[in-house]
């Protein structure tokens, strides 16, 4: 992931997007909101179950769900990782870096999520 300011990069990091059985939506999007201490719940089709998942840093970009948050879950990050430990199509960013980014960004900054 790259976030851009005044043309250049201001942050990259490798992060993990949605599993097959469940992809991130591809598009271009804005940060809603921002929020601080939250639990993200929904219906993980991998596992036939309900979810609830506690994040530090939430950015939805969509009416569906689908954001940029923390995601302290996940043992690693970039390459090939999302093929077996993708998300439920929200962007799992590393913790530390989540933080540095939910204080660099606005509501209303445009998302661009590509394949």
């Amino acid at each position: 992931m790259w976030y851009y300011k005044d043309g250049a990069v201001a942050l990259e990091t490798d992060i993990v997007s949605g599993h097959p059985q469940t992809p991130t939506p591809t598009g271009v999007f804005y940060i809603w909101n921002k929020e601080e201490d939250a639990v993200l719940k929904g219906y993980n089709p991998k596992t036939e179950k309900d979810y609830e998942s506690p994040v530090e840093y939430w950015m939805p970009v969509d009416w569906t769900g689908i954001g940029i948050h923390d995601s302290s879950w996940q043992p690693a990050y970039g390459g090939e990782y999302w093929l077996t430990a993708g998300s439920n199509g929200c962007v799992n960013t590393p913790p530390g870096v989540m933080a540095e980014l939910y204080g660099m960004i606005g509501i209303g900054v445009p998302v661009v999520i590509h394949s």
